[in-house]
């Protein structure tokens, strides 16, 4: 009961912050937190923590480290049901979601986005020597996180006839490494990060099998201010070699939007 009464304590204090022009005036409501909350799940090699470890890390968690210290406030993640991301955000839970998120039409009818800093396309990961092929999808099982854009993929365009929507891409990819589900579908990201490496050594990218090209962005509540804020620091630090630096740290295997820094 009170995690509820907080939570509406907090979208009633969001609304108070609007101002005249009607902006949403979440860089005061951060300032005065003295955090800023950035709502996540574990998603290498954007957000994840190393074995034995508490900490967050990852290209995004850096990246949000960096911009929280620019506003002279700690960055607190909480890690969030990918399905309810929206809500968590609209009600005031989270301030930012910053964790490889796919900036959809749909989801920009709800939410505003950053800068579209990286790129990526979503791909049906399937066991080595499968005989699975493209043609074949809509006669197996098919591992999916539960709201994510490989999900859009699945129901629109695959339409296989049993679907396994779980609540992380990783549950997704350990569904295949265990024989539960015949494929996952996940992001490209994710999939350069994680294959072929670990319990997931046995699994490969299926030929052909690449849907939408993509871009991520960090989701903010619609009129915020602190999208201005948010896209100076995500151009500057495109300018100053951070992106490209936090890329090769984490494998290469995120591909830096630089178009969207040179228009």
């Amino acid at each position: 009961m009170k995690k509820i009464i907080a939570l509406v304590l907090m979208l009633v204090m969001s609304l108070f912050a609007m101002t005249s022009c009607g902006t949403v005036d979440d860089v005061a409501a951060i300032t005065e937190a003295g955090k800023i909350v950035v709502g996540i799940t574990n998603y290498e090699p954007m957000d994840f923590k190393k074995e034995g470890s508490d900490k967050w890390v990852g290209f995004d968690a850096e990246l949000a480290e960096q911009f929280a210290a620019s506003l002279g406030v700690r960055c607190e993640f909480v890690e969030i049901n990918w399905d309810n991301k929206v809500a968590e955000l609209n009600t005031g839970a989270i301030d930012v979601i910053w964790n490889g998120m796919t900036a959809s039409d749909k989801l920009g009818e709800q939410i505003d986005f950053s800068t579209a800093y990286a790129k990526n396309a979503q791909v049906v990961v399937v066991k080595k020597g499968s005989s699975i092929t493209k043609d074949g999808l809509k006669d197996v099982s098919v591992a999916v996180e539960k709201g994510s854009a490989g999900a859009i993929v699945v129901d629109e365009i695959i339409k296989p006839k049993t679907v396994n929507k779980l609540d992380k891409q990783l549950d997704a990819l350990y569904e295949v490494a265990q024989g539960t589900s015949d494929v996952a579908v996940i992001d490209l990201t994710m999939a350069q990060s994680k294959l072929g490496k670990g319990e997931y050594a046995d699994l490969e990218i299926l030929d052909g099998a690449q849907y939408n090209d993509e871009v991520f962005a960090v989701g903010l509540r619609q009129k915020s201010n602190l999208t201005e804020k948010l896209n100076k620091f995500l151009k500057d630090k495109y300018a100053d070699g951070t992106m490209d630096a936090l890329s090769a740290k984490y494998d290469s295997s995120i591909v830096i939007n630089k178009a969207a820094f040179e228009e």
